[in-house]
């Protein structure tokens, strides 16, 4: 099984949430009677290893760290570093805070990054894109050069993908990893008889 098939696995047996009579708060302000739990999914050891495997296949060459807003894109910027550490194009992590420091050098973007840097930008689920916009910006106003932005999930609504490339700009790669539909329809296939479903570790 490759990366991208085995990490479809682990969403759809850990990530995917399905209850149209509890029905979630989105990040975004609307509600769903679907969720992504990535979190849930990528604290499987396994998952991690699929996860950091098919980042490093859609990265572009010239890419020489990935990273994003914490916390969704922490795990899969570190599992990406990991796994490129015995390719002839090893990249390096790093992080955006939410907020700068508040002692310390004060650093909004914590990791081994400098100004002129040819980076990707990572997230896990985009909905409207507002997270994966705000690390772009961010990345930019330090001095990094984005090249590339891949996110885990589109959740395929709110515009999110086309907000994103609008910021990001015709020169930036923007990919999705997987689809929310790609996610369900796995599900349905691992669970036929189930029509309410929140998945447990």
């Amino acid at each position: 099984m490759n990366a991208r098939s085995e990490l479809l696995r682990y969403l759809a047996t850990f990530a995917y949430q399905f209850d149209p009579v509890n029905r979630f708060l989105l990040v975004s302000g609307k509600y769903s009677d679907e969720y992504l739990d990535c979190k849930l999914a990528l604290s499987q050891p396994g998952a991690l290893v699929a996860l950091g495997a098919a980042f490093l296949e859609v990265l572009k060459p010239d890419v020489v760290a990935v990273g994003g807003l914490t916390m969704g894109a922490d795990p899969i910027a570190m599992s990406t570093s990991y796994a490129s550490s015995g390719s002839k194009n090893p990249v390096r992590w790093f992080t955006v805070r939410k907020e700068p420091k508040s002692h310390g050098q004060k650093k909004l973007i914590e990791g081994s990054v400098a100004k002129g840097d040819c980076v990707a930008v990572v997230d896990d689920v985009v909905t409207s894109g507002k997270s994966t916009i705000q690390a772009i910006n961010d990345c930019r106003d330090f001095g990094l050069r984005i090249v590339q932005v891949a996110v885990l999930v589109d959740r395929q609504e709110s515009d999110g993908m086309d907000n994103i490339r609008k910021v990001a700009g015709p020169d930036v790669d923007v990919v999705p990893i997987l689809t929310k539909e790609e996610i369900k329809a796995r599900w349905a296939e691992l669970n036929p008889n189930r029509k309410n479903f929140r998945a447990t570790a």
